[in-house]
């Protein structure tokens, strides 16, 4: 593993470590597959703007314009889908449902990574920090996700 995901790991780790207590008392008590199901939700929902409307992403982080960005979410785009297929396939609390939470927090990874190159190149960083920070919150909500489905088994 490179040492720009080994730190982005760390970091997520880091951050969920501290978020999970404040996370419980301010998130309404939900039970795990229904958290899990609102993030396949949000998978969904990210893997459709990203492979419909690239261009607005960019835009979003600031980033130039090019064929190979827009090829590049897209691509992103249909992870993020299958990742929300995956998890909206489960009912109960399954070992799939555990692999399916587990595999967005590794898609996580690679987004700060690829966020990481991308914060070198933006254009305009304020919009950029605003959406970096909401990837940063979907996938600690991810982590507490995969923690609260790991201990149940």
């Amino acid at each position: 593993m490179s040492s720009y995901m080994q730190q982005a790991l760390s970091a997520t780790r880091r951050a969920a470590s501290n978020a999970e207590s404040s996370a419980a008392s301010a998130v309404p008590e939900v039970s795990d597959t229904e958290f899990a199901r609102g993030l396949g939700w949000a998978s969904i929902g990210i893997g459709l703007a990203e492979i419909a409307a690239p261009k607005h992403v960019q835009n979003l982080l600031g980033l130039e314009d090019k064929g190979s960005h827009r090829g590049i979410l897209r691509v992103l785009g249909i992870r993020e889908i299958c990742h929300g297929l995956s998890i909206l396939t489960e009912s109960k609390p399954t070992s799939q449902l555990r692999t399916s939470v587990w595999s967005r927090v590794a898609g996580d990874v690679l987004d700060t990574v690829l966020l990481g190159v991308a914060a070198t190149k933006t254009k305009r960083p304020a919009s950029f920090a605003a959406t970096a920070a909401s990837v940063m919150a979907i996938g600690v909500m991810d982590l507490l996700c995969a923690q609260r489905l790991s201990r149940r088994a």
